[in-house]
């Protein structure tokens, strides 16, 4: 298979992915009528998703949150306040620093708590380095990385007190033109992310957030996808 045709498989895959099952073959019926073998392709993997049941929508590891929550605990320079999200990789705490060399507030990312997995470290280190690389107003910015004394790995960003961007337009009434001013900043982002040969590929209003002051920051690499890795 050439990476042309990989390309094509995973585009209609991802778009099939918009329709409900039940819709999904009369999607492919259309999108594929000139090239069976590529209709194979793609109803293979949906067919595979869909065996799946919500095994990819379930975090990676569960675990009672009270007693594996790490508030309070030392972490590098920082110490963990309060948990301020949870996510199928990771769980991310606010955090100051504890050294009191300056005052500072941080989110804390790391692996969550459970059995060791190697292939997640490695993707949350991949994630770290993605971060290392980029360098825009519109990205929260990494600041710091460690390993715990367990291995695990972590890092430390840009704490952003902010709101999900469809939010903000809602209770600042923002106009359609206002809106548009405020997405032209998203993309902003996400073209520089492209410069540098990366996907984040997690778009949502979610990872999207919009502070007080009006400023856009783009969160969440965690399954960003690298171009060219080398």
């Amino acid at each position: 298979m050439t990476p042309e045709q990989w390309q094509r498989i995973d585009q209609l895959f991802d778009a099939a992915l918009e329709f409900e099952p039940h819709n999904r073959a009369a999607f492919l019926d259309t999108a594929c009528a000139e090239d069976a073998e590529l209709r194979r392709e793609v109803a293979s993997l949906l067919a595979a998703t869909e065996a799946s049941g919500d095994f990819i929508e379930q975090p990676l590891m569960t675990a009672d949150d009270e007693a594996l929550s790490l508030a309070g605990q030392t972490l590098g320079p920082y110490r963990l306040l309060r948990e301020i999200g949870r996510g199928g990789m990771g769980v991310v705490y606010l955090a100051v620093r504890a050294d009191d060399e300056f005052n500072q507030q941080v989110a804390i990312k790391l692996v969550q708590p459970g059995p060791p997995n190697k292939d997640l470290q490695r993707r949350f280190r991949r994630e770290r380095q993605i971060l290392a690389n980029l360098d825009h107003p519109n990205i929260a910015r990494l600041l710091d990385g460690g390993t715990t004394a367990q291995g695990v790995p972590y890092l430390a960003m840009e704490y952003i007190a902010g709101i999900p961007i469809t939010q903000y337009c809602d209770e600042q009434r923002l106009s359609i033109t206002e809106r548009l001013k405020l997405f032209r900043r998203v993309c902003a982002a996400v073209q520089s992310a492209h410069q540098n040969l990366i996907i984040h590929r997690d778009l949502k209003p979610s990872n999207i957030l919009v502070t007080v002051a009006g400023e856009v920051k783009l969160l969440d690499f965690g399954i960003a996808k690298l171009l060219d890795p080398d």
